[in-house]
């Protein structure tokens, strides 16, 4: 039986021949091309990362976890050369590109979900999840429960302090112990206000 290390590298081989049949062979859809390229690089270093860190929890090596690091505001930056055009982030855009070719690694990857020693893995690395999430999103393949993200905590709004309203003839604030309005006294402001406005 094939290790999780050789297991997903087989799955990432079926991709990038996959990938291979994409690029196109004009010059007129370069920019398709680098978009094409920068997933080919991509795949293979989740796989390369996803090895590392199984090689270090068979040895029992893993290093541990750091503490969050406090956010700090980034500098926005002019780049220097121009970025390449963004990988799609659609479900399944990728075994919808590939067609037939693309199925072999959709059920290899299924195979790989299926395995009975994947989940003590990420259990114990849980890390290495996020090497395979996009590769379950490229082939349209459900993530099982033991790769799911748990749900981000509810963050409580800050509450605004509102403004008093400003009185109205609807809803008239009056110093406390005043006697209301008398309705023909609202009725006749009502009709001062509309037919002469604010007085200006």
């Amino acid at each position: 039986m094939l290790s999780l290390t050789d297991h997903l590298t087989l799955i990432v081989a079926t991709i990038r021949a996959v990938i291979g049949l994409l690029i196109p062979p004009v010059p007129a859809r370069e920019s398709h091309a680098q978009m094409v390229q920068l997933l080919f690089n991509r795949v293979g270093r989740a796989a390369r990362l996803f090895a590392r860190l199984h090689a270090l929890w068979l040895e029992n090596r893993l290093p541990a976890p750091r503490a969050p690091r406090a956010r700090t505001a980034k500098v926005q930056t002019a780049p220097t050369r121009p970025l390449p055009p963004p990988i799609p982030r659609a479900k399944g855009w990728f075994l919808n590109a590939g067609q037939h070719h693309a199925g072999l690694a959709h059920f290899r990857l299924n195979a790989f979900l299926a395995r009975a020693d994947l989940p003590e893995f990420l259990a114990a690395v849980p890390q290495a999840g996020r090497y395979l999430r996009p590769l379950c999103r490229l082939l349209a393949v459900p993530q099982p429960d033991f790769l799911a993200l748990p749900p981000r905590p509810h963050r409580k709004r800050a509450s605004r302090p509102r403004a008093p309203r400003p009185p109205s003839l609807r809803n008239p604030q009056l110093p406390p112990g005043d006697p209301p309005f008398r309705p023909y006294v609202l009725a006749a402001a009502r009709y001062f206000q509309k037919t002469y406005g604010n007085g200006t």
